[in-house]
């Protein structure tokens, strides 16, 4: 069983990854779709194309991944790194002395990094 403070590290760790990652996709400012009518759909920032996009399986498909791409803004990606770190400050404040749940809380937001080879229950690959 791995250790509260190894689980803190951890997701320390990948959110800071993720931040530095955020801030470099925020440079050019908020991100907007292509106008209507634009040859692809894509997102935009400081008036250039900075992703295009083209599933192959139409114009409601690309439509649609645009708009989850413009739902991870690099603004908000940041703001929910941010309460993530301050949770983990307070864990790291209660030391081994974290509660089970906010400690299940921590390993959930873990949880979308299950294949990094840091993870702290990562299973090896099978050969």
């Amino acid at each position: 069983m791995t250790s509260p403070v190894g689980w803190i590290a951890f997701l320390r760790a990948r959110v800071e990854e993720e931040k530095r990652l955020a801030h470099a996709a925020a440079a050019d400012g908020w991100w907007d779709p292509t106008e209507p009518g634009a040859r692809r759909f894509g997102v935009e920032a400081a008036g250039r194309l900075v992703v295009s996009v083209l599933t192959g399986r139409g114009v409601k498909a690309d439509h649609e991944l645009t708009r989850h791409i413009l739902s991870h803004q690099p603004g908000r990606v940041l703001e929910d790194l941010d309460a993530k770190e301050q949770l983990l400050d307070y864990c790291e404040v209660l030391g081994t002395a974290i509660p089970p749940q906010l400690l299940a809380i921590v390993r959930q937001f873990a949880e979308p990094f299950h294949d990094h080879p840091d993870h702290p229950v990562r299973t090896p690959e099978a050969p």
